[in-house]
């Protein structure tokens, strides 16, 4: 279950009536490049973390060298990726003007979106992320064991997702839910494979 807010454009943009409402996808954590490389090898452990590093670093330094010669690169199920450019300087008089990059567009492929329409619902939220929970510890704890009864373990990303928590804050609470011998929960696995079972 993914979660979402509402938000509402602010007065005089779109079509200048008043402000259009629209779902925003609600974010609890940006995982970093650690985080992407761990994930990318838990979903193919064929794959150690180190080849994965290597993978993506090369990306990197390929777009980075092609982009600038006019080429787009196509990752099939990702989507493209192109260079925009900018005016370097302010003087639009200029006959000739200094340009640079500007950014790196990105398209997605809709492949990709029917995918995640089709294994995924959204749920609207008034929550905060950066706000306390809405559930009490003993209500999270609750949701956290009815999950593991349902899907046998929870991870921590869906602990997180599930109680409307930060990623750092879950990993801390549930290190504490572990240490309470009364809690019924206990961790299995280690490091990337790692969750929460039943004790």
């Amino acid at each position: 279950m993914a979660n979402y807010v509402i938000k509402e454009m602010p007065t005089g943009m779109g079509n200048g009536k008043k402000g259009r409402i629209y779902p925003k996808m609600q974010v609890y954590t940006e995982f970093d490049y650690d985080k992407v490389v761990e994930l990318i090898n838990v979903n193919s452990p064929a794959f150690s973390e180190a080849t994965v590093r290597g993978v993506l670093d090369t990306l990197a330094v390929v777009m980075k060298s092609y982009l600038p010669l006019g080429h787009t690169m196509k990752i099939d199920n990702l989507g493209v990726f192109s260079l925009s450019l900018e005016f370097a300087d302010d003087d639009i008089q200029k006959k000739y003007h200094h340009v640079r990059a500007k950014g790196v567009n990105f398209k997605v492929d809709k492949r990709m979106v029917e995918a995640i329409n089709k294994e995924n619902s959204f749920e609207r939220t008034t929550s905060n992320p950066s706000s306390p929970s809405p559930y009490t510890l003993e209500e999270r704890l609750q949701r956290a064991l009815s999950h593991i009864d349902q899907h046998g373990f929870i991870t921590l990303q869906e602990y997180a997702n599930l109680n409307r928590l930060s990623y750092s804050t879950a990993s801390r609470e549930l290190a504490k839910l572990v240490a309470d011998p009364q809690s019924g929960i206990k961790p299995k696995g280690a490091a990337s494979h790692k969750v929460w079972v039943r004790k």
